[in-house]
């Protein structure tokens, strides 16, 4: 594989808040009593195989070069990230350069901010069996032109599109090209879905959540029953969508305390 989902970067308001809530969702502890050191704009959450970043959003950025996006944003490893540089610069395609990162920040034609650098691997999927608590699945991007998009990231990034797979029993979801676009990592859909918002995705499938509006990350848990309880117990309201969008993976969708869409899911 010639690239890879390195982090997600979640905008948050509550910093501290957001903490306590990601170390609940997804590593099953307590919130410690530990404060995030001051001054302080970002916190990683650990227990998974990939970066897992919160940062704050300010107010006072408006004439700032620092981008901060009100959308979650995944940063990408390639495997042929200076070349992409140099066709970037030959076209005339603006970016942020992070030199102390090696990194850059790019808008897609879709206005999603993607972070892109060079390709290092990834925990190993083996390894979330063992050691982590949680992992990776995909992150989807909300645009108006779906096929705008995938031929950007495919003539750009050159990786390749895959082709979405139904569930048996398949919800009320449009999964045509035009409205729903995945750049696999594997079979099991992770990695990058790309879809052009639904209105009435949640009237038609009688959910409490859209997922299809703003965009949103998902993460793979090992119990989503565990999961569901413990929702249940905190009053966090929550839609349990089951299996309904992809084989064999039962899907949950929540807010987080800054409306941010979160899915969680597992595969059964």
């Amino acid at each position: 594989m010639d690239w890879n989902i390195k982090q997600i970067s979640i905008p948050v308001f509550d910093l501290e808040k957001s903490k306590e809530f990601y170390q609940f969702l997804l590593c099953n502890e307590i919130y410690d009593e530990n404060k995030i050191p001051e001054p302080s704009n970002e916190y990683y959450i650990f227990g998974g195989n990939i970066k897992l970043r919160l940062y704050k959003l300010s107010k006072n950025k408006f004439n700032s070069d620092t981008l901060q996006s009100r959308r979650t944003y995944p940063t990408i490893g390639l495997a042929k990230f200076n070349t992409l540089k140099k066709k970037l610069v030959e076209e005339g395609i603006p970016y942020q350069d992070n030199k102390e990162k090696n990194s850059i920040i790019i808008q897609e034609p879709g206005l999603n901010y993607i972070e892109l650098t060079e390709l290092k691997s990834n925990i190993t999927s083996q390894n979330f069996k063992i050691k982590n608590k949680w992992s990776f699945h995909h992150i989807n991007l909300e645009c108006y032109d779906v096929r705008e998009t995938v031929n950007f990231i495919k003539k750009y990034f050159k990786i390749k599109e895959g082709s979405w797979q139904a569930p048996i029993e398949l919800g009320e979801v449009n999964i045509s090209p035009n409205q729903l676009a995945i750049f696999n990592l594997n079979d099991n859909h992770s990695g990058i879905h790309i879809n052009k918002a639904d209105f009435t995705f949640s009237w038609r499938n009688n959910f409490l959540h859209n997922p299809t509006i703003g965009g949103h990350p998902a993460f793979s848990v090992k119990d989503i029953n565990f999961l569901l309880q413990n929702l249940k117990k905190n009053d966090v309201p929550f839609t349990d969508a089951k299996v309904y969008a992809m084989p064999n993976i039962h899907q949950v969708y929540l807010y987080d305390p800054n409306a941010n869409i979160i899915e969680i899911n597992q595969n059964i």
